[in-house]
């Protein structure tokens, strides 16, 4: 019934919606030309969405690759359906998915450019205006983590990067609107050209976050598939801090945040999986990752090897007192 009623409000006659994944917070269906992502009116309100595409529409004019909404037939980018859902569809990335065991896609280029279109996509945020979640210092659980989180422990964790944060300034160059889930999945591929797309948790929030959030998934998947690449770490970062720094202001500040947002990522991911996953029912990947990420946030472990201080001296970012 749903998929009939989209493919009519976009003009189809008939055709099949193929899903393209049933996500965490959405679901996603491909057909044609188009991309169409339904989500749960109790956990997205229409306004919510308005300036998540204001923001998608404001990238595009100042020049940042990114998927654009369509509007259906009633000329609406939003389309209520079946009294309980919203769909809005998207332009579909021209490319592919970024696989990291190609060598011929996941190269120093891919994160040169990675980083160019997070540092452009950065310094346009300063000149687009919406409603977003915000992160403050009296409201700094952005990420809503504190109600779902069962470990004392992992809370206290927690608890101490956020107050970590609070000793950061709040200015333009450390803190805006981002992407706020910027990892691999949620770009294509063509030739050269990355289209970036899936801007639902946009937020006004510290800009190291997206830094974060993209070498995680990146190292994540670059130590599980190709293990052998043992200087990942520090190319990855060369590459793809020389393509921000074209588009945005580098500073020592910023990276001294990202070994914060690296352990937050962590507990985000972790309190994930515990939420969305069937904990009775876990495949032997899920179980391990679980019981790894518990206990590399117990612990504290660095994430990966990067010494920051050297990516510091190495751009001419000043010395750590």
């Amino acid at each position: 019934m749903i998929i009939d009623t989209i493919l009519h409000l976009y003009g189809y006659k008939e055709g099949e919606l193929v899903p393209i994944n049933d996500g965490f917070h959405n679901t996603v269906y491909s057909h044609g030309n188009l991309i169409f992502r339904v989500s749960p009116a109790n956990t997205r309100k229409q306004v919510d969405i308005m300036n998540e595409l204001a923001f998608i529409k404001g990238l595009w004019e100042n020049g940042v690759p990114v998927s654009l909404p369509v509007k259906s037939l009633n000329k609406k980018l939003i389309e209520p359906i079946s009294s309980n859902h919203f769909v809005v569809a998207f332009e579909k990335a021209k490319g592919t998915s970024i696989d990291v065991t190609k060598t011929e896609v996941w190269n120093d280029d891919l994160f040169y450019r990675w980083g160019n279109v997070m540092g452009r996509m950065h310094s346009a945020g300063k000149k687009i205006k919406v409603d977003r979640p915000i992160w403050t210092v009296q409201e700094p659980d952005l990420l809503k983590l504190f109600p779902k989180i069962t470990s004392e422990t992992i809370a206290e964790k927690y608890k101490q990067l956020l107050m970590q944060l609070a000793t950061f300034p709040l200015t333009p160059d450390l803190f805006g609107l981002i992407h706020n889930d910027f990892h691999q999945g949620n770009m294509f591929v063509n030739e050269a050209r990355l289209t970036v797309f899936d801007f639902d948790d946009c937020a006004y929030h510290w800009l190291a976050y997206d830094l974060a959030t993209s070498f995680y998934h990146a190292y994540w998947q670059a130590s599980s598939f190709t293990p052998e690449h043992t200087q990942f770490s520090s190319e990855f970062w060369m590459h793809f801090l020389r393509g921000y720094q074209q588009e945005h202001t580098l500073s020592k500040e910023l990276i001294l945040q990202i070994p914060i947002f690296l352990k937050i990522r962590e507990i985000f991911l972790y309190t994930l999986f515990l939420e969305k996953w069937d904990l009775k029912n876990l495949l032997d990947w899920q179980n391990y990752t679980l019981t790894n990420l518990k206990n590399n946030i117990g612990s504290g472990k660095p994430y990966s090897n990067v010494n920051f201080t050297e990516i510091i001296d190495n751009f001419g970012l000043g010395t750590i007192k």
